[in-house]
């Protein structure tokens, strides 16, 4: 541990590196997480397969495990494959989601690569997704402490619940501030607000540690979220993105910036956006745009609420004994929101 704190005492750490550091510390969880994975992608039947185990080549950087993985080592008694079953079936879930998500957005790439239903036809991504998602429930239906497949199941019916609001609210230029936290509480929060909640389970935290763990993966989540609204416009550079810029505004999802703006602007300047808006494939049409919302100071208000929700966490992560897998956990947190900077 204090070779971690030495090196973050002679650099000022940028949150990819974090994250990397983090990741290379839960490696052989991580690899436990993977083999789950695959086992469940051998079973699969008829051509589900060959699909799923072409999809899992593509690994992502397995954040959700990650911080689960950090949590369920702040406490004793550490059972690695336990936890890693528990990822597992996190990981599917976000699988299944992604899936169903792109077919219902109509998205046709994730991760530059063409999404499932565009490479294997919506009937068989379909299933491909229902199966993945019962699958996860198996992974942790034997597991000792009940309240974890609780916990995941409950996460799962939020997810669903908040793509269910998503489509209602599709394309509505009225869409509150509340309102759309209660999308992202669900459709992003939380599966991590589980992974908080599971962690600590896994940890053997007590019983308010554990509330107080899912409240900061809930809050993590969020402001998760809200970095990734802002990746969306090109903030921070496409590089970070798992999808292409402004695909939330060609597919009429109004993100946190743009209901920043329509809560703040005067009639000239709505009718201006709304007019842009609809054509935003047009690349001139997006270049106005993001510099609509940098007028209006919107960028700058999404990046604070992001930082607030992180900031909210802190007095929980301080009290968390002092190993090196709460320092991890602590930077992963701290630095989130840095992501666009």
């Amino acid at each position: 541990m204090k070779e971690v704190l030495a090196r973050r005492e002679t650099r000022n750490p940028d949150y990819a590196s974090v994250l990397g550091e983090a990741r290379d510390f839960v490696s052989e969880g991580l690899e436990r997480v993977h083999v789950h994975m695959e086992a469940v992608a051998q079973t699969a039947p008829g051509r589900l397969s060959g699909y799923l185990q072409d999809m899992l080549t593509r690994r992502g950087k397995r954040i959700r495990s990650t911080f689960l993985l950090l949590l369920a080592q702040s406490g004793r008694g550490f059972d690695m494959d336990r936890a890693a079953r528990v990822c597992a079936a996190v990981e599917l879930i976000h699988l299944g989601s992604l899936i169903h998500d792109d077919i219902i957005d109509g998205s046709d790439l994730r991760r530059n690569e063409k999404t499932a239903h565009q490479r294997w036809g919506n009937r068989m991504a379909v299933l491909l997704g229902d199966y993945i998602l019962s699958k996860s429930m198996e992974l942790i239906w034997s597991d000792s402490d009940r309240r974890i497949a609780l916990s995941l199941s409950r996460a799962s019916s939020r997810l669903i619940k908040a793509e269910v609001l998503e489509v209602e609210r599709s394309g509505r230029l009225d869409l509150s501030v509340d309102e759309y936290h209660e999308i992202i509480a669900g459709k992003t929060a939380a599966l991590f607000e589980a992974c908080g909640e599971c962690g600590a389970l896994l940890a053997g935290l007590d019983d308010s540690s554990v509330r107080k763990s899912a409240v900061l993966g809930r809050d993590f989540g969020i402001a998760f979220q809200i970095v990734d609204d802002l990746l969306d416009f090109g903030i921070g550079g496409a590089v970070h993105l798992d999808k292409r810029t402004f695909s939330d505004v060609k597919n009429g999802f109004l993100t946190l910036p743009l209901i920043l703006f329509f809560a703040d602007c005067g009639a000239d300047e709505r009718a201006k956006m709304l007019d842009l808006l609809e054509n935003p494939q047009i690349e001139a049409n997006q270049i106005a745009i993001r510099r609509m919302l940098e007028e209006q100071s919107a960028f700058q208000k999404a990046h604070e609420m992001a930082f607030e929700k992180i900031q909210s966490g802190q007095t929980f992560l301080e009290s968390l004994p002092e190993t090196t897998a709460t320092l991890h956990l602590r930077q992963v947190c701290t630095l989130m929101a840095e992501r666009i900077v």
